[in-house]
Parts: structure tokens; C-alpha cells; sequence
């Protein structure tokens, strides 16, 4: 299975360490994925086609600074990359092409929200996910990113402590809860999650 090892995320250090992230040249690592800011971009530790044809800028793997520096815990306790999101103007298409590059079809195609809202395909890879979303005529991008964390409540404090602008935790479609950042934060969407309780 393809991990991601590398998200390019848009934003600079000032409006990252906002959101509760210890950054360090630019970089901070969560979980398995290397965070580089700058763009919205992204890299996997294996890849079966050429990434070109999935319409978002592509990190290699000698972006340098993977090295310890980048470990530790941030004050905002997010463990994870839950998901990223992915707007691409037709869906079958990119179900093709992202299946070519990764090497695996997607884990599910549905359309979550109900017959009104878009279909979505879900590719699993490493601990996060790909949302992918048929967006009509918008062309392929990264628009997105969530982080999990185990106690969603003590993130938001983090947040709010670093001066990020974030809501009140809600329900999450999925199951557990989430928390936005302002979207004008970044220009991006950000969110971050806590799971579902286990029964």
C-alpha cells in the first residue's frame, strides 16, 4: 500500500505555528507525512505511473529536513494526517488516473452526503486518506486538509492559546467531531477531528 510521506501545504510559518505547530525551516512533521509549506502539493513513498496526470504538484522525496529535527509533539497534540481533499473536475477520470499512479483502487465510491451532494472516492494511504470529490468544472487541485487528534477540545484551546481562528467543535459527517479553521486563515480549508467513541 502507497503512503503519504510528504503534504505540501499552502501559508507561512507565522500562520501554521497559529494553529498550534512547532515549525522549523518550514517544515513539521505529523505522523508519517512530512508538512513542507509553500504550495499545495503532495508525495507517496511508492508510485506505479507518472504523478503528472493527477493535475497537483508533486514533492519529491529529497525535499530534505526528514531528519529528527522534525519529530516531536506540537501543542496542539495532533497525532495524524486524518484526510486530504482532492477537487477534480470528473471523477471517473480521476479514479483512473489515481488508481494508475498509486497502484490500488479506492477503498470506497459513494456519495456521502446523499444522492444532492457530490460523489466522492476514498483511497487509503498510510494512516490518512484521499477525498477525492468530483467538483465539476474546477480543475484538479488540493483544496484541504484534516488532522486527528485525540482530544479535540484541548486542540481547540492550543489553537485558540496560538492566536488561531477556529470553531467550536461540532458533529463530523463521518462520525466523531471536527473543528474549521477560518478559511481565509490560509485560503485553504483546515480542519481538525477527533474519532468517534468505540462502543
Amino acid at each position: 500500500m502507497p503512503n503519504l510521506t510528504r503534504l505540501g501545504l499552502p501559508g507561512d510559518e507565522q500562520a501554521w505555528a497559529a494553529l498550534g505547530f512547532t515549525v522549523t525551516g518550514g517544515r513539521f512533521r505529523i505522523g508519517h507525512a512530512e508538512c513542507v509549506l509553500g504550495e499545495a502539493a503532495w508525495g507517496f513513498d511508492e508510485i506505479h505511473a507518472a504523478p503528472a496526470e493527477l493535475g497537483v504538484p508533486y514533492l519529491e522525496s529529497d525535499s530534505g529536513g526528514t531528519g529528527s529535527e522534525l519529530d516531536g509533539e506540537h501543542p496542539n497534540a495532533v497525532s495524524f494526517v486524518d484526510h486530504v481533499v482532492y477537487w477534480v473536475p470528473d471523477l471517473d477520470t480521476a479514479v483512473t488516473n489515481l488508481s494508475a499512479v498509486l497502484g490500488i483502487p479506492p477503498r470506497r465510491r459513494f456519495f456521502p452526503r446523499g444522492p444532492e451532494g457530490p460523489e466522492m472516492a476514498f483511497y487509503r494511504v498510510g494512516e490518512a486518506f484521499i477525498e477525492t470529490v468530483g467538483a465539476g468544472a474546477r480543475p484538479p487541485a488540493l483544496s484541504g486538509v484534516a488532522f486527528m487528534s485525540p482530544d479535540l477540545d484541548a486542540t481547540v484551546a492550543a489553537v485558540r492559546a496560538a492566536g488561531g481562528p477556529i470553531g467550536d467543535p461540532k458533529s463530523a459527517v463521518q462520525g466523531g467531531r471536527i473543528a474549521s479553521v477560518w478559511h481565509g486563515h490560509v485560503g485553504w480549508g483546515i480542519a481538525f477531528m477527533e474519532p468517534k467513541p468505540r462502543n
